[in-house]
């Protein structure tokens, strides 16, 4: 069971992430096309997003490696990821039809990185509208764990008095 403080950190960081991935995929076309900076960023990328899907999922790793079946995900989980995964997707694909006409116009309006910009707001746009969606899961997680540690209290009480 970890703190609510602990949860409210997790959905910022969650929603800072999903951001930079979603921005920093658009600002890499900054970079020349098919060049080793931009596989870096790429690279960069994969790699964050890969170390939080295992960093998320480690509890059902260890379960895994015991022997144990995996826990079901619960109901505020699964809403959580879906929509996450919604808003992220949707937020990439709209940077990319965007991506050539934007470009073009902020290079015509005298901006020396349009992809940058463009990275930045469309990375500032995704945490923004990932944000509620981590926040909601954490506040489920906090009330959940209020309601485990309740419960735990009142088997501990239980326990006691049947010793006595």
């Amino acid at each position: 069971m970890a703190s609510a403080t602990s949860h409210r950190v997790r959905a910022v960081a969650s929603a800072v992430l999903d951001g930079l991935v979603v921005g920093s995929a658009e600002a890499a076309m900054e970079l020349p096309a098919r060049s080793w900076a931009r596989a870096r960023v790429y690279a960069g990328i994969l790699t964050a997003v890969a170390g939080v899907t295992v960093w998320r999922e480690l509890p059902t790793l260890r379960r895994a490696l015991r022997g144990l079946p995996p826990l079901p995900d619960e109901p505020h989980d699964q809403t959580a990821r879906l929509a996450q995964a919604v808003v992220t997707t949707g937020w990439g694909l709209l940077a990319t039809a965007a991506d050539g006409p934007v470009s073009r116009a902020l290079r015509r309006r005298g901006h020396a990185h349009p992809h940058l910009l463009l990275g930045v707001g469309v990375g500032v746009a995704t945490a923004l509208s990932t944000a509620p969606v981590w926040w909601r899961r954490a506040q489920a997680r906090i009330a959940q764990d209020r309601s485990t540690a309740g419960l735990d209290d009142e088997l501990a009480e239980l326990l006691e008095q049947m010793r006595d």
